[in-house]
Formats: structure tokens, C-alpha cells, sequence
């Protein structure tokens, strides 16, 4: 029998459907929900895709991006259905607050570490943290029922698995991750996908990367970096949160950096988004435990949680945590 036999039953008895990835959504939850919806639709079903943010600019080429609601109609669905999210409540304080109190059937398909403690919530949770990216349960999804994904499908998971595995670099790349590129590629334009992904950004953000570069804390002899994004930044380079987020990867790029935290401001000075990156090849810190304190998570190399207070002591936290690790 197949593991997704029994989110396939919940499927077939369901008509409408309101799906959703994590708030604040990544590649992966953007491609993971884009494709599973698309999968839906082909099915003959009525899909609502939600967002809590704003979609990664990058992957706005994607077919469906412009779909996505950020309100819910008010008609109740016969299923809710998310991607990417490591606990319900990711899905963002609408989405929750509808789906918490909902008779319908709830499905989760993920690839976070203990999300399978939040069980008892849903009627069918599958997650395997060994998986590259929720794209790939997805893809692994569809194998099992025989699916032909078509070319939409095939670049929205792509799509998702490049970002959880940094274009193929990270330690999460596995085997699987090869097989699954490998075949869905023969779907689409490998080149012209890779250049709407890497090649499309704007003259602003390099703007403000250079800024950011030159006031950022460099600790522990270049171990580890912590810089901040400010509300003031993003009015004056005309730029948005998804925009900005990416930076961090341009800094954990610098070859002496194990750790680098990136201190975002949501809310004028009290309430702050961190974004905690650690190299899988130098030092393979795991920033889970760094988050968790906070109530947040993620994975061994990308987790992150919001800060409620001044930036002086979210900064305390972050060079408290470089101490405790580098000394």
C-alpha cells in the first residue's frame, strides 16, 4: 500500500480546497504550494492558494504566482491542505484561525524536524526531514499515483528544491535531489529557468547589499557576521522584505563565515525577523537550538524566529550566541 494512500482518499472526497505554504514564504514554500495546487486543479478541483507574505520576487515568473489571495473567501472548504509548514500555526494567524475550527479534513506535507508532533492536528501528515525540500515529498507524491508533471509543476518544484538546497550546494542534496531535477528539467527550459532565477535582480538591491555590507559586525576572527535590514533601507531603495531576505546568503558566501545572523526590522524598533545561516561545509553549525529559544526553527542551516524588544538587545542575543559557540 502506498504511504499516500490514505491522502489520496482525502483527496478524492474533496471538492474545494484552500492550500497554503509557511508565512514569510520561500522557494520552497512558494514552488511546493504553485505545484501541489496546479496538481489539484488538474484533478477537477476548486483551489484557493493563500499567502501570508508576499511571494520570493524571484519566483514570481512561476505560473499561478499572481494567484495567490491573501484573504480567504468565506465559503468553507472541504480541505485544507498545507505545504512547507512545520507547525499549523505556520501558515500564518488567518489561515489558522479559519482552519483551527473547521469541521473540514486537514493534510500537511513537509519535510521539517519534529512536525510530526503536531499529528493529532491533521487527518493525514506526511514529513521526512531527510528530504531535500517539501517539493520533493510533493514530487515523491505524485510518483506514487502515477502523475505526468507537466511543465508549471515541474518548474514550481524545481523551483522549491533550488532554494532549500542553494541551487544544489547544500548538504541536503542528496541523491534523490538529482533524480527529481533530472527528470523534471526534461519539462521545461533548463537555461531560461536558471536565468529567471539568478540572472533578475534589480540594480536596487545591490544598492543596499553594499550598504549592508559596509555596517555589518564581523565577530570571532570572521567566524561569524550579524547585520541588520531596516524599514529606512526599504523605503529608500524602493525594495520589499522578499527582496531583502536573500541577503543573508550573499553574506554567508564570504569564505571565512561559519554563522551569520541577519536582524530584519518588522515593526519600527521592537519587533525584528531573524534569519540565522550557517555553512553545511565549514563548521555545520546547527541553528535549530539558536531559533528554538525564541520559538522559532527551520533546519540545521537556515532557521530563524522573531524578536520582540530593541535592536540593541536582539543584537545582544545574536553576539551572546556567537560567544557561546566560537568562544
Amino acid at each position: 500500500m502506498s504511504q499516500f494512500s490514505a491522502l489520496d482518499t482525502i483527496i478524492k472526497d474533496a471538492k474545494v480546497v484552500f492550500l497554503s505554504g509557511h508565512v514569510n514564504p520561500d522557494s520552497d514554500s512558494m514552488g511546493s504550494a504553485l505545484a501541489a495546487a496546479s496538481m489539484l486543479r488538474r484533478m477537477g478541483k476548486e483551489v484557493t492558494v493563500f499567502r501570508a507574505n508576499n511571494y520570493p520576487y524571484n519566483g514570481m515568473f512561476l505560473a499561478g504566482s499572481g494567484c495567490a489571495v491573501t484573504e480567504l473567501p468565506a465559503a468553507e472548504p472541504d480541505l485544507w491542505f498545507l505545504v512547507d509548514c512545520a507547525t499549523p500555526q505556520r501558515a500564518g494567524d488567518a489561515f489558522f484561525a479559519r482552519m483551527s475550527v473547521s469541521k473540514a479534513k486537514k493534510v500537511s506535507l513537509d519535510h521539517h524536524e519534529g512536525a510530526e508532533e503536531n499529528g493529532n492536528f491533521y487527518d493525514f501528515q506526511f514529513s521526512d526531514p531527510d528530504a531535500c525540500a517539501a517539493a520533493a515529498v510533493i514530487w515523491r507524491w505524485g510518483h506514487e499515483i502515477g502523475w505526468q508533471f507537466d511543465r508549471n509543476e515541474s518548474e514550481a518544484l524545481c523551483f522549491g528544491v533550488f532554494g532549500d538546497t542553494g541551487g544544489l550546494r547544500y548538504p541536503n542534496t542528496n541523491r534523490e535531489t538529482f533524480a527529481m531535477v533530472g527528470e523534471l528539467s526534461e519539462n521545461f527550459d533548463y537555461a531560461e529557468f536558471c536565468s529567471q532565477l539568478y540572472e533578475n535582480e534589480s540594480i536596487n538591491r545591490f544598492r543596499m547589499l553594499s550598504e549592508v555590507i559596509g555596517s555589518m559586525s564581523v565577530l570571532a576572527d570572521g567566524q561569524a557576521v550579524i547585520f541588520r535590514t531596516t524599514l529606512d533601507q526599504l523605503e529608500k531603495y524602493h525594495l520589499t522584505p522578499d527582496v531583502v531576505d536573500t541577503l543573508v546568503d550573499d553574506v554567508r558566501s564570504i569564505s571565512t563565515v561559519k554563522l551569520v545572523f541577519r536582524i530584519r526590522e518588522v515593526e519600527c524598533g521592537r519587533v525584528w525577523k531573524f534569519s540565522i545561516r550557517s555553512s553545511g561545509f565549514r563548521g555545520n553549525i546547527d541553528c535549530i537550538p539558536i531559533a528554538k529559544k525564541y520559538g522559532g526553527g527551520g533546519h540545521r542551516n537556515a532557521a530563524g524566529f522573531t524578536f520582540n524588544g530593541s535592536y540593541d538587545d536582539a543584537f545582544a542575543y545574536a553576539e551572546s550566541a556567537v560567544h557561546e559557540l566560537f568562544g
